[in-house]
């Protein structure tokens, strides 16, 4: 692999991760506007019941993971013109 590939593939994956963790960050603050509570934490928690975590696993799951699935789509159709 060259360097310019390497840099390529290193950025589209850099890309990628900072989506998904932006889109995270947009998901809490909504979730905090919404429910009107900070969303759950990794940390197992006595105020958390097990409904609200498990809604909170999935919304932030795929919301991370489409935010990763469209940069890598929209990278790669770029990189295909």
């Amino acid at each position: 692999m060259s360097n310019k590939q390497l840099i390529k593939t290193l950025g589209i994956g850099l890309a990628a991760a900072s989506a998904g963790m932006l889109t995270r960050k947009s998901l809490q603050k909504s979730w905090e506007k919404v429910t009107n509570e900070p969303a759950p934490k990794d940390k197992p928690s006595e105020k958390t019941d097990l409904k609200e975590a498990v809604t909170w696993a999935v919304v932030s799951g795929v919301g991370a993971g489409l935010a990763r699935m469209a940069v890598n789509y929209a990278l790669d159709k770029r990189k295909h013109k």
